[in-house]
This record gives structure tokens, C-alpha cells and sequence, in this order.
């Protein structure tokens, strides 16, 4: 239950610097609620605090169509009492606020304890104290307005430089930053203060009958504006545009099934959808369906399921440096790590909240994350991410007399099992006695999860492998979008059936 305002938005002025670094941090604030809520009658109690910033510049056809700063800042109290857990959150900072929050969660929790089918293992909860920040060289909120506004600008017009068919250019930059606070009951307290920077490019074109072809490119990395400036945006507006001019009188991808070749980039969407989401452990224990439901990876499966090929071996690591689901610690105070999830194409673990572990007699690996301080941790992905084999992609392209390379994601669907699959690309080349050959369109393709990665026979080494963000994974009623990587590197995959065009 959230109590109080929801967010609070500021008016942006260019001229006028927003400095929120350490906004509403105040350990007072947090101790003062966990004290009213042992007063309260609760048993436990851990209280989070975050004040978010984000900045957004967002170009159309070589003109600014957005300028905004966004502010969000409030906390939250969770609480035990005889078993049960009670949540309460609000956005006001007085006594009065802090007092009536606390009581709120813990009334909430006591209500609940009745009901309650299992039991929480205090020994579990988190102590000690730390401090993490994001590494980056150039804070992205101290770049002038004017700079970001005119790469934007100026990727937009390469992109419609590719030819008179693209009608559409876009630029999107972003930066985000999350000044965090966590404290319980145990005498713990993790600082976080972590920034993502985001940038999302796409040109589309236009065939005589209407018909639109997209051609785009977007990535997110916990770092610095130097992720901006790695990326080369111009050049690859100029991509971009060449390709979907190109992609209007292409020839349609055949049907049937082939050897295909599939790029980082659309790798990272497939471990994303058939790996990260299905070994999230509330899905599995029946505890969260939304948003393409639930699981067939089961508890007795593990050490047991062949996931894929032997070449297969997926990991989740918060640890991992640019990550969007790198932090020192999650929502539940629970320490960042690596965890296995597949080893050697065998299923082997889950992504696990604290409760949700505890559901299978084990300990979080830190996968409990909120996505505000007016929501509940729930098991969310952090990076999860295809372990690298050898050589590159050239090395699998030259492996393929007669087949196809796909790159780019463009739409995809899955069934609440995560079992079945469709997927299509943004774009296609033929592979001819080992070379990328003729460009194609309407690339899409279909499958069963285990059988897809059990017909993996090729996977690129680290000179190929890339960590790519995604801002917004989609989780819960209510919604909650958490930022994620996934690394990947590309994959040849063997008698993948190509769909029908339609």
C-alpha cells in the first residue's frame, strides 16, 4: 500500500544546474521509522530511501521534440510482525508521516500473519555497511545541454541523409541516477549511489504502397557520458539510414528451416525472454504470472534438465562491471554475485529473492529488486548473460554453405510457460559458401526453448561478446520496469525454422 504522493516532478530550466546527489538521504529519516515501527509491535523492520534524477533529450527529423528532467524522491518502510509482512511508502519527510508510515506497515503485516502459509528466517537478514557508486570519467549530468542536444540532432540528419525513402529519423540520449539508502532493524546501512546513461536510435522507410521498414540500434550501461561518446552515434546514423532505405526493395527472407547465424544484439533479447524470465524462482513457485506468466523450468528439474547443447552456459552476475543489474546490494540488503544458471547446457539455479529462496530451504543470490521506493522487491533479473565460447562471428559465417544471418530483434512473443517462441529481425543477409551475401527482410522464426538452445553448435569468443542494457524489463501488478543486461555473443544455431511470411 503506498501512502502519500506518488512522485514529484521538476519544470525543467536550462539554465537553472538540479543537484539532488544527496537529496533526501538522511539515515535519521530511516532510523525514525524503524523505531516506530518496533514501537509499532513489529518484530523486524527495514526501511529504503532513493531519490532518482533523469534527463532526457529526444530529436525528430533533426529537430528537438523533448527536453525534460525528471525528479522522484520518497521512501518506504517494510515490517514484520508474528510472521506477516506489511509495506507502507510515501513521499512526505515530517514526523507525522514518518510515525503514521510505519504503523501503517506494521498494521498491514499483522493483518497478514494469520494468513501467512510459510515462515521468514530472521537469521537471514542482512548487516554490516558499505557504500557503492557507478564508475564513469564524465558525470552525464554535468555535459551542457547544448552538447547533447546537438549529437542528437545531428544523428537524426545522418539517418535521413540515407536516402529519400527514410521519413523518419529519431534520437533519444538519456541519463538516470539512483542515490539510494538502505537500513533494518539489524544495524545495516548500504549507500548506493548508481547511473545509467541510454541512447536509442532508429530510422524508418517507406515503400510506394506505405509499408515501413526500421532499421535501429540502442544499448544502456551503468557508466559515465564516455559510453555515449564509445558509441560513435554519427557514424551509425549513417547506418542506419543506408540500411532501411536498402531494407524497401530488398527481397523477402525464404521460409523453412536453416542454418542461421544471429548477432549479439539479438542474442541478448533471447536469453533475456528464455532464460532470464523462466528461471525467476517467483514465477516458478506460482507466485507472479504477469506479463507472459510463469515457468517450465521446475525445482526437480535442476542438476537434471538438458537446457541446451553442451556449449551453453548462462550466468547471473551483479557483479559485472557497466551492468544495469550491477549494484553492491539489492533491495533486500542481499550482497551482489554470481550465480549459475546453466552449466554445460544443464539447468541449474534460479534467480531468488530472500523469500522466495527460503520457499526452497536456501539463501538469496540478490535478485530482490524494486524499481522505486514506493514498490516491494520482487524477483527481478540482473545480468544475465551467455557465457562466451571461441573465435568469430566470421569464424561461424565461414561454417555455413547455405544459410542466413539475422540480426536486431523486432518483435517477439512467448507463450506463460516461456516454452514456444516467435521472433523476428529487423534484418536478414543470405550466407553463401561462408560469406554474408544478398540482404533480405522479414526475417522471423520460431521454436521451442530447449530444443533452440539444444541446437546451438557455434558461440563467438570475448572478442565478440558485448554486455547490452535494456532500461525497461516489465514485472509485476503493479507494474515495475528495472533496467538489465544481458551479455551475448553471436551463435550459429542449426535447422532453425524460418516463418512463412505473412
Amino acid at each position: 500500500m503506498v501512502v502519500g504522493n506518488h512522485s514529484r516532478a521538476l519544470s525543467f530550466c536550462p539554465t537553472r544546474p538540479i543537484n539532488v546527489q544527496s537529496g533526501m538521504l538522511d539515515d535519521n529519516l530511516l532510523l525514525a521509522a524503524l523505531d516506530e515501527a518496533r514501537r509499532a509491535g513489529a518484530d523486524y523492520a527495514e526501511a529504503r530511501l532513493e531519490d532518482t534524477l533523469t534527463d532526457t533529450v529526444r530529436t525528430r527529423n533533426g529537430a528537438v521534440e523533448r527536453l525534460s528532467t525528471d525528479h522522484d524522491a520518497g521512501w518506504g518502510i517494510h515490517a514484520m510482525v508474528s510472521g506477516g509482512w506489511g509495506f507502507a511508502s510515501t513521499s512526505v519527510t515530517t514526523p507525522d508521516a514518518i510515525r503514521d508510515t510505519a504503523r501503517l506497515a506494521a498494521e498491514i503485516a499483522r493483518a497478514g500473519a494469520g494468513r501467512r502459509r510459510s515462515s521468514s528466517d530472521l537469521s537471514v537478514m542482512p548487516t554490516g555497511n558499505g557504500h557503492y557508486s557507478s564508475p564513469m570519467l564524465r558525470d552525464p549530468f554535468t555535459v551542457p545541454w547544448q552538447e547533447r542536444i546537438d549529437l542528437a540532432t545531428e544523428v537524426t540528419e545522418r539517418i535521413s541523409a540515407g536516402g529519400d525513402r527514410v521519413k523518419v529519423a529519431t534520437c533519444m540520449i538519456y541519463a538516470e541516477r539512483h542515490n539510494k539508502l538502505y537500513m533494518n532493524a539489524r544495524g545495516a546501512s548500504f549507500k548506493q549511489d548508481i547511473t545509467y546513461v541510454f541512447f536509442d536510435t532508429a530510422g524508418v522507410a517507406v515503400d510506394d504502397t506505405g509499408y515501413s521498414y526500421r532499421r535501429s540500434m540502442n544499448d544502456m550501461s551503468q557508466a559515465g557520458w564516455e559510453f555515449i561518446e564509445q558509441q560513435d552515434l554519427l557514424r551509425e546514423g549513417s547506418r542506419i539510414g543506408r540500411e532501411a532505405q536498402d531494407l524497401v526493395v530488398a527481397p523477402h527472407a525464404p521460409s523453412g528451416p536453416h542454418q542461421v547465424v544471429i548477432s549479439s544484439d539479438f542474442v541478448a533479447l533471447l536469453v533475456h525472454e528464455s532464460c532470464g524470465h523462466p528461471t525467476e524462482l517467483d514465477r516458478v513457485l506460482g507466485w507472479e504470472a504477469a506479463f507472459a506468466g510463469t515457468s517450465f523450468l521446475m525445482p526437480d528439474m535442476r542438476g537434471k534438465f538438458r537446457y541446451g547443447s553442451p556449449l551453453v552456459n548462462m550466468t547471473a552476475d551483479s557483479l559485472l562491471p557497466g551492468g544495469c543489474g550491477t549494484f553492491g546490494w539489492d533491495d533486500e540488503g542481499t550482497p551482489a554475485q554470481r550465480s549459475p544458471l546453466v552449466q554445460n547446457g544443464v539447468f541449474t539455479g534460479y534467480l531468488s529473492s530472500r523469500e522466495s529462496a527460503l520457499a526452497l530451504g536456501e539463501r538469496s543470490n540478490g535478485c530482490g529488486r524494486a524499481t522505486s521506493w514506493g514498490r516491494i522487491p520482487i524477483v527481478r533479473m540482473v545480468n544475465v548473460s551467455l557465457e562466451a565460447g571461441s573465435g568469430t562471428a566470421n569464424d561461424l559465417i565461414a561454417g555455413v554453405d547455405d544459410g542466413l544471418y539475422v540480426e536486431t530483434p523486432s518483435s517477439w512473443s512467448l507463450d506463460d510457460k516461456r516454452m514456444n517462441f516467435h521472433f523476428s529481425a529487423e534484418l536478414c543477409r543470405e550466407i553463401k559458401g561462408g560469406k554474408l551475401g544478398e540482404l533480405r527482410k522479414g526475417a522471423s522464426f520460431q521454436g521451442r526453448t530447449p530444443a533452440f538452445w539444444g541446437s546451438v553448435h557455434g558461440i563467438a569468443g570475448p572478442e565478440e561478446w558485448r554486455a547490452w542494457g535494456f532500461p525497461h524489463c516489465a514485472k509485476g501488478e503493479p507494474l515495475q520496469l528495472c533496467p538489465v543486461s544481458h551479455g551475448a555473443a553471436p551463435i550459429l544455431v542449426d535447422s532453425l525454422l524460418m516463418s512463412e511470411r505473412l
